[in-house]
């Protein structure tokens, strides 16, 4: 798509896309998903939706809440931007250091292993305060989940500052 910004907003959205948008807002801003996946209430999640645009390197999840509402990206698209940075070319120190130098520091690092092989090593980064993860598999980024603020009802909170 043209003028598509691949920039990741903390805490707000992605590009122009922001969270608590609708699907239709997202298929506007990133044309017709490859896929959409409806996934049926249960006693441990609430009807969502994912749709998958994977053209773009892109997966946005929908929580059902008065209507679904954009609650969550995921991205593996190495041009993404973060904070004027192409992410997916920095080191898991230097996405630490980007997000230190913009406000963010609550941050732990989990050990995992790679898919069936233990021989494999992965680490997830995970900034809490501002709802974003970062997976390296052998070193490098490969994957970026971030998610919006909610209150205690699981609506979507704009006002989180």
């Amino acid at each position: 798509m043209k003028g598509l910004t691949l920039e990741i907003k903390p805490l707000e959205g992605f590009g122009e896309l922001e969270f608590g948008s609708t699907p239709d807002e997202a298929i506007r801003y990133l044309g017709e998903p490859t896929e959409e996946e409806f996934i049926e209430e249960d006693d441990d999640f609430d009807e969502s939706m994912i749709q998958y645009f994977d053209d773009h390197g892109i997966s946005i999840f929908y929580e059902e809440v008065d209507g679904l509402f954009l609650s969550n990206v995921e991205t593996e698209n190495p041009e993404t931007i973060l904070f004027g940075a192409k992410v997916f070319e920095l080191t898991i120190d230097e996405v630490i250091n980007l997000m230190k130098e913009n406000g963010y520091s609550d941050y732990e690092i989990e050990e995992i292993d790679l898919e069936d092989n233990e021989e494999e090593k992965g680490q997830w980064l995970i900034f809490d305060d501002a709802l974003i993860d970062f997976l390296f598999e052998e070193g490098k980024l490969s994957n970026i989940n971030w998610g919006a603020p909610l209150d205690d009802d699981d609506y979507y909170d704009d006002d989180e500052d």
